[in-house]
Formats: structure tokens, sequence, C-alpha cells
């Protein structure tokens, strides 16, 4: 089955029942309680501009692979008794029971949908479960006994937030398919500019009638492929290579954007510039090169995040606003530059208190 779009669910349940062409499915109505149910996992691939899926009972196109994987359904079953294939959905056709918090269930799946529809005095109404909000102290582990805050708390939930933050960050940005998928398309388009060179060398030698050297066409094919290194090797890891950089530099992450907001005036006075979901990507390109003032480097120079992270105009891509990314970037810069040209701190306690606190972060 090759599509030239993503095909939808209702497309790939009626795929499947055509496939499956069972002759049982007249007049069966499927219950969780007499049938037996399950959830059938549905991948689509890409590629080029080519989509294909690989499920039970489908045959699967051959140039399928696990790099090719483009998105997943969960959301179609499969009653073994009968072959019937049943998607489901807010509107599909299962029938519907109402559960203790008032919300409908699907027979067949199992899924709880909205909370059905009653009258009453007004128009229509609806039931809806009540939410239970956190609403613990989110400091309770990092309080001393007087009952102050401890600003460094390791266990402060809002750190553990931003720790989750940065890992998937850092994981979108370095590891992620969507990164892989990239870097090969990036490949093939240097070959492709390359392959063009040397046609058009081709070309003038038989427009000119010169020889046509093969080592010249090397030459101009190799020199171009140079000109923009491919960094795909650097973000092959390992899952224990990946655990391993990712926590480096969550915890470095931690350490300087506690150093803009603790260390800082604009940071004490304005924190809502330096969301942490902002500064996450702008801090990394910072580390690209790092941030020296006075011979000391505030933020340090990373060799690695220097050649593998990818360009800053590609971010839109994995789901980065580049202009908040680029506004959070110039107001670290200008948080730190203002500390050093007024004296009020010192590059050297600026970078001590960046490493303290990225010691006590723990992965």
């Amino acid at each position: 089955m090759n599509q030239t779009r993503p095909p939808s669910p209702e497309t790939v349940a009626t795929h499947l029942a055509k496939c499956i062409n069972s002759q049982l499915t007249e007049g069966h109505e499927c219950n969780f309680k007499t049938c037996k149910i399950d959830n059938l996992k549905i991948e689509i691939h890409r590629n080029g501009d080519v989509y294909g899926i690989r499920a039970p009972y489908v045959k699967t196109p051959t140039w399928i692979t696990s790099e090719t994987l483009f998105d997943t359904i969960y959301s179609i079953y499969l009653c073994r008794n009968s072959g019937k294939i049943h998607f489901c959905h807010a509107n599909c056709d299962g029938d519907r029971i109402t559960n203790a918090e008032n919300c409908q269930v699907c027979c067949v799946s199992g899924i709880q949908y909205q909370s059905e529809a009653a009258r009453s005095w007004k128009v229509e109404s609806r039931c809806v479960a009540s939410v239970v909000a956190n609403k613990q102290d989110p400091y309770m582990y990092s309080r001393e006994q007087d009952g102050s805050v401890r600003l460094s708390g390791v266990h402060n939930m809002k750190t553990k937030q931003c720790l989750m933050i940065a890992r998937e960050t850092i994981h979108t940005l370095l590891f992620s398919q969507d990164r892989i998928r990239n870097e090969r398309r990036k490949i093939d388009d240097v070959r492709k500019e390359a392959e063009k060179l040397v046609n058009r060398y081709k070309r003038y030698t038989e427009r000119h009638k010169q020889p046509l050297i093969y080592m010249n066409m090397i030459t101009i094919y190799v020199a171009h492929i140079k000109k923009k290194p491919s960094h795909a090797h650097l973000i092959y890891k390992s899952k224990t290579e990946q655990d391993v950089l990712i926590n480096k530099y969550a915890s470095q992450l931690i350490g300087y954007w506690k150093t803009v907001l603790f260390r800082t005036s604009l940071g004490k006075e304005m924190p809502s510039l330096f969301q942490f979901k902002s500064f996450a990507p702008a801090c990394l390109y910072i580390m690209k090169l790092g941030l020296c003032m006075h011979g000391v480097y505030i933020i340090e120079h990373d060799r690695y995040l220097d050649a593998a992270l990818p360009e800053a105009n590609s971010l839109d891509v994995y789901g980065i606003s580049k202009p908040a990314f680029t506004q959070s970037k110039n107001n670290v810069l200008r948080a730190v530059r203002e500390m050093i040209e007024a004296r009020k701190e010192t590059p050297t306690n600026l970078r001590n208190f960046g490493l303290a606190e990225s010691a006590k972060v723990k992965p």
C-alpha cells in the first residue's frame, strides 16, 4: 500500500478490512466481554514522497526499514472472533457505557471519551469529571529547618521539570529520528550538487573538444563534498553513550540557568526573560563557542556540540521557535555582560557558581 500522502487511520482501517475480508463480520457486534480484542500496532513509513504501512495481514513494501518510520497508529483494534476491524474514535460505531465518573467508554476498545450529554433545566449540560490538582509545596524538599527555601535544592520540583525539558531538547537536537533524517537529506543534497559540477565539467570538455581527465572529475567531486562535511558519524551513538552525553549537558544547562537567574541583575529583576524551554537551546548554541570574558570561560566551550549541533537556521524543523531562541540567546549574553562590565561580579565567581550548581544535579 503506497500513497503520496500520509494515510489516515480511517483509510488504514478500511484497507485492513479489505485485506482480511472476513465473512463473519456481517451482523456481528463486538464487545470486550464476549470477544477477544487485539490492539494492532500500525506503523506509517516514509521514503521520499511515498508513504507505506507496516501492519499485520498486510504485505509490507520492500523498502520499509526501521529508519523510515514516520508515525505510529494505536487506535485500530481487531476482533479475533470475527476478524472485524474497529477504528476507535470519539464518534466510532462501538457501543457506549457510562462509567462511575459519568464518562462514555467504548465497549470494544475500553477507551474513555468525553462525558455524556444530559438534559437538564439548561439546554444542555455536561457532567465533567473533577480535575485533581497537585497543591503540594513545590519546594517541600528544598526547605531549611526554619522554612526558608534553598535556591539550589536538588529535589526541587521545578528543577526536575527543567531537567526533563533539557534532556528532551538535547535528544531532539542530537539523536532524534528527525535529526538523522535531516542529516541524511543533507548528504544526498551535497552529493547531487557534486554530481552536477562533474557533469558540468564533462560538458565543458566535450564542447571545447578537450580530453576528459578522470582525476579532475574526482578532485571536483571530493572538493565539493569536503566544503560541506557531514557530521553524521557524531550522532550515531549507542544508547549508553547518548545517556552519558544527555546527562552531562542537562546538568550543565541547569547550572548555567541558575547562574543567570540568581547571580545577574537582569535574571533577578526579570526572570520571565529566561524561560527554560527557550533558554535550553540558546545555551547549547552558546556552548558551541563558549562565553569567555577576561580570559575565563563562564560558559564552557564544547567541541562536540560545536561539531554535532545542527545549523541554527533549521531549528524550526525540531519544533523550536527561532525568534524566541534568538531573543533568549541575546538576553543571556546581555545579562552576563552587564554584570561583568559593572564589576558587580567577576567571571571566576560566575564560573564557579555554575560548576557548583551543575554538580548538585543528579541524573
